[in-house]
């Protein structure tokens, strides 16, 4: 036994030093990206540095975004916590605030210690400044379309929809896609499509029969169709489609649509009192 508890402790050890040993590397890139992109906007765009003030730089840029990626994780694992406290619909609203003053709090960092001021850089024409602009744009843009959509939409998790005629399940909601499981695979949809209507998504619910139904009929009532004059069984009423079983043992699916329009005749049989 204690062979073995040694066995699975130098294995936790190594796993242990492998896990730092990735992340030194990963510090190590990190550093020599940042240096290389800081070197290049001091060099052509701010104006030269000394090369201790750009390491100096680059290691507070490190660690505003080591604290960006840990905020975001954490924002992330507690997602399920507030599902089951507040809700979906209110839990995601929360992710969404909180994700967007993560990125704004580590924007305003980063340009904080490049000593470059924010409105400047917005409002300059310079084609730098133009091109974070749009980025800025387009990034707040696709966040206020993923607001939009989860408190206009009664969208969630799990949900069986229809995008644009193909039925689907949606798998996942973030705060700038929306990924939904077809027949033929997954499809993403970027949310700001979903919000200027490119996309057309229905929710598709459970049939809920009410005295305002356009349906003559429920589900357990015997009928006669249309088909061949048969009788059956109503077996399934669905939002879109009514599944009769017949006598004969045959199953016939009619469109509610063509039902309500006379297409096809579904008359409710009723036995009358003797």
């Amino acid at each position: 036994m204690p062979s073995d508890y040694g066995y699975e402790g130098r294995i936790k050890m190594a796993n242990v030093a492998s896990s730092l040993q990735r992340l030194f590397i990963y510090l190590i890139t990190m550093l020599i990206v940042t240096i290389g992109a800081l070197f290049v906007f001091h060099q052509f765009i701010a104006g030269p540095i000394s090369l201790s003030k750009l390491f100096e730089q680059a290691v507070d840029i490190i660690i505003i975004v080591a604290f960006w990626v840990t905020a975001i994780i954490i924002i992330r694992r507690f997602k399920p916590l507030m599902t089951q406290r507040m809700g979906v619909q209110a839990a995601t609203l929360v992710q969404y605030v909180l994700l967007a003053i993560a990125v704004m709090v580590m924007t305003f960092g980063i340009l904080n210690v490049l000593k470059v001021s924010a409105t400047d850089l917005l409002a300059s024409a310079g084609i730098i400044s133009v091109t974070a602009g749009i980025v800025i744009s387009t990034f707040v843009g696709s966040l206020l379309s993923g607001f939009l959509v989860f408190t206009t939409y009664r969208f969630k998790e799990g949900d069986n929809v229809i995008v644009n005629n193909i039925p689907g399940k949606i798998e996942e909601m973030t705060a700038l896609v929306m990924r939904i499981q077809t027949d033929v695979g997954q499809v993403t949809i970027p949310n700001s499509a979903i919000a200027s209507g490119g996309v057309i998504i229905t929710n598709v619910r459970e049939y809920q029969p009410s005295k305002e139904s356009r349906l003559h009929y429920q589900v357990g009532d015997r009928v006669i169709t249309s088909f061949m004059n048969e009788q059956g069984k109503v077996k399934e009423i669905t939002s879109f489609y009514t599944v009769i079983l017949l006598d004969s043992g045959k199953e016939v699916t009619f469109l509610n649509s063509s039902i309500i329009s006379g297409g096809v005749v579904l008359a409710k049989v009723t036995q009358t009192p003797s």
